[in-house]
């Protein structure tokens, strides 16, 4: 009997953690969002421009990659890696390591230039 109470309360528990807190974010979320649209369509306030550099960093920024292209006769295609700089909207700085986790170094670099559409994003 006091096996069932306890899996009752810890089940209880995430239910009250997943559901109540993502119903709080929520309404949250979409009261901020009404404040914005009151602000722009009833008072006439400008909304606030989203740069595309803040929108790239937010996608690509510190995420790992995986490369889709050769880029010497070290760093072949599926290659893994992570994002360390955005340079510009074509071109990031990554670092990418070997099958044991060990940075790969070329040429005294560990740190190579790659551009936009030369990888691909992994979850």
């Amino acid at each position: 009997m006091a096996v069932f109470e306890f899996l009752l309360e810890i089940i209880g528990r995430i239910f009250v953690k997943f559901i109540f807190e993502g119903i709080i974010k929520g309404v949250f979320k979409m009261l901020k969002k009404l404040i914005e649209f009151i602000r722009v369509n009833i008072f006439g306030f400008k909304a606030k421009p989203i740069k595309p550099e803040e929108i790239l960093e937010k996608k690509i920024l510190y995420k790992k990659i995986e490369l889709t292209e050769n880029l010497n006769d070290k760093l072949k295609i599926g290659q893994k890696g992570d994002v360390l700089e955005i340079i510009n909207k074509d071109k990031v700085f990554a670092e990418f390591y070997d099958s044991k986790g060990k940075q790969i170094e070329y040429r005294n670099k560990l740190v190579f230039e790659v551009g936009i559409k030369q990888f691909k994003l992994k979850k």
